[in-house]
């Protein structure tokens, strides 16, 4: 989780600049990260996730890879734009490590407060809440009830096996 959010807040940032292309606009401020998060993600960057109240406190625990500068509150990348992806996962497991030795010096502080995100009820595309499936019309309905026939790849024969067509210049069939 952490590793990931590294890595997104990363690309974000370097993408949002590569977007912009305004020497005079190299990034944005920090006050603007939810918005722009979901805008190139197109999720939402979920704070209470990550046991934080606001997008210091969230920048703070990646300070590795993105500064806030101070005067401007504009994030800052700390990585090059091509950085490795081995690159997060080594400072993440820096920064575990570290909180680590933090919280086995008594510090109960450098605990971090996950929490799984919330799990969204996928489109289950007319199905109900436990799974099982309705009308939905198409050949999924027709397999349903046995009556199963392919429109595309021919027809039956009398004894209901799949006749085949060639295209062979005479029109000729196949069985």
């Amino acid at each position: 989780m952490m590793c990931g959010l590294r890595y997104e807040i990363h690309l974000l940032v370097h993408s949002f600049k590569a977007d912009v292309n305004d020497e005079e606009r190299p990034s944005f401020g920090e006050s603007h990260l939810l918005f722009y998060y979901q805008r190139y993600f197109k999720k939402p960057l979920q704070l209470r996730n990550f046991g934080v109240n606001t997008n210091m406190e969230l920048l703070e625990m990646v300070k590795d890879i993105i500064e806030v500068k101070p005067k401007t509150t504009l994030l800052d990348p700390q990585l090059s734009e091509d950085s490795p992806f081995e690159n997060f996962v080594r400072l993440t497991e820096d920064a575990r490590r570290e909180r680590q030795r933090a919280f086995d010096a008594g510090d109960e502080n450098a605990v971090l407060r996950l929490q799984r995100p919330s799990e969204q009820r996928g489109d289950n595309r007319g199905g109900d809440d436990r799974g099982g499936s309705r009308y939905r019309g198409g050949e999924q309905s027709r397999s349903q009830h046995g009556a199963h026939q392919s429109y595309h790849s021919g027809s039956r024969d009398v004894r209901g096996n799949q006749q085949q067509y060639r295209s062979s210049g005479g029109g000729g069939h196949s069985s």
